[in-house]
């Protein structure tokens, strides 16, 4: 026995030695695999940046860059969920690379082999690599194409006049618009189609394609219509007089017309009312197409084209998105514990454009550790409440104008209760003094029912998104009311 104690002590410390050599060098290649990532997007930033700033016609082009911007999403929601992976909240449990690495396999875009997390790391920066050699001719190609004329400005500034995420799509309209011979069905005028939830952004994609100047030069007119103009004959047939026509071409010798037609909910017009409208004035001159915006699948129907379906964003490029809000003009990589916090707070707003622009409002004008943490316990306890009353995170339950219970920084014994949201009219100049940012960080607020700015935003059409509120006193079970008696 006392011969088989020195080997097998001699054995385990042969074993513990080992184990701590090969996690020194699983360390040190997983921080030269991060420092290789960080490079490789700072390349691949530099590719997007210079390609979004030219106005880019080639099909494949826009596909090689649509490609390239994802990897680029995807790459900083791992770098971000590495770099934070030690500095998460005292609430939230430490973000794990391999879920980050699961996270950007199921979505497709690259692929890992069965091993450690720093091969699948390593195997990550490989992909970009890979990527940025294939894109030399890509790169060369973009000297051909004319700059867009942009003013210099931050990065958060940029996001809030530009649309994100819809390169692609504003693409594939406008090459549907511009294209001189179509599909023309039975009604005589190609009619495109645009699907998508509400408030995902279709309104603001087709005013963003009818804002370039290829398609104002292209049409006599631009006209905008709901479903009740289709009813009245005179605005078919005088529109003119009603407001109906956004943009009048120079070129009076063109007949052709661009209507966008938009409808509410559910709403898709009849046989009549779509007959009504393809027979109008407007509709007859040679080259004259129709945009049609729903929250219905019924509408494909009307479509000499594919439907386009707008979605959400993905995690990566909301994340991206939200990051880039959320410090406005500071550096994420000088806070990272604000980073962990940030990544977790987006994923509690679960993709909803009006939400990130509230959140990150606030998180901007306060870059503190406990503020961020005290946001985010807020909006966790909320998100929970409305699951164990109503079975649903709130932004579903905003999505179809339910009411919900707004969350508040300032310890308060009365409970604010939002109505839903909406949006006013673009044209509307009076909107609510007090805003939602002033109610959810704590400030007083009017007594009664009232309306709060939730968010204006910078993008045509700018719409000011409203929101009713108002405030409750909770009603105490007996026995509670009897102890404060």
């Amino acid at each position: 026995m006392e011969l088989f104690l020195p080997a097998i002590l001699s054995d385990l410390l042969g074993r513990s030695v080992s184990f701590v050599v090969q996690r020194y060098r699983e360390q040190c290649s997983m921080e030269g695999s991060v420092q290789q990532l960080h490079l490789a997007l700072l390349r691949v930033s530099v590719t997007v940046e210079e390609a979004e700033g030219r106005r880019i016609t080639n099909r494949a082009m826009l596909r090689q860059l649509d490609a390239l911007r994802e990897a680029m999403y995807g790459g900083y929601y791992v770098l971000d969920a590495l770099t934070c992976g030690g500095h998460h909240s005292a609430d939230a449990p430490p973000r794990r690379l391999s879920s980050a690495l699961s996270r950007l396999n199921s979505a497709k875009r690259l692929c890992f082999p069965a091993g450690g997390n720093a091969a699948e790391l390593q195997h990550t920066v490989d992909g970009l690599g890979t990527m940025i050699a294939d894109m030399e001719e890509f790169v060369i190609f973009l000297g051909g194409y004319p700059r867009v004329c942009r003013q210099p400005c931050s990065a958060h500034l940029l996001l809030e006049k530009f649309m994100f995420g819809r390169h692609k799509e504003m693409e594939q309209i406008t090459s549907f618009l511009l294209r001189a011979e179509g599909s023309c069905g039975s009604s005589g005028v190609d009619v495109l189609p645009v699907v998508g939830p509400a408030r995902v952004g279709k309104s603001t994609l087709v005013e963003h394609v009818c804002h370039d100047e290829r398609v104002r030069g292209h049409f006599s007119s631009i006209l905008l219509m709901t479903g009740d103009d289709l009813e009245v004959d005179e605005k078919l047939n005088d529109p003119g007089d009603h407001g109906l026509i956004k943009h009048r071409g120079h070129d009076a010798a063109r007949k052709s017309s661009l209507v966008i037609l938009e409808l509410a909910e559910d709403e898709v017009p009849d046989e009549g009312r779509w007959r009504r409208l393809c027979s109008s004035a407007f509709c007859k001159g040679i080259g004259s197409k129709i945009i049609v915006t729903s929250r219905s699948e019924a509408v494909q129907k009307l479509g000499t084209e594919h439907a386009l379906r707008l979605k959400y964003l993905n995690q990566e490029a909301y994340w991206y998105y939200f990051k880039t809000l959320a410090f406005g003009s500071a550096n994420p990589e000088d806070h990272p514990k604000l980073v962990s916090i940030a990544m977790d707070i987006c994923t509690e707003e679960k993709g909803s454009f009006i939400g990130a622009n509230i959140a990150c409002s606030l998180l901007r004008a306060n870059l503190d550790t406990r503020f961020w943490c005290s946001i985010l316990q807020n909006m966790r306890e909320y998100t929970e409440k409305h699951r164990h009353l109503f079975g649903k995170h709130p932004h579903d339950l905003l999505q179809k104008n339910r009411h919900v219970y707004l969350w508040r920084l300032a310890e308060t014994s009365k409970v604010f209760v939002s109505y839903g949201c909406y949006q006013a009219c673009p044209a509307q100049k009076e909107v609510p003094r007090i805003t939602l940012q002033e109610v959810l960080s704590g400030r007083p607020a009017p007594r009664g029912r009232f309306e709060a700015l939730a968010w204006r935003s910078q993008i045509p059409p700018c719409y000011s998104y409203l929101m009713s509120c108002s405030v409750q006193t909770p009603v105490l079970p007996r026995k509670h009311r009897s102890r404060l008696v």
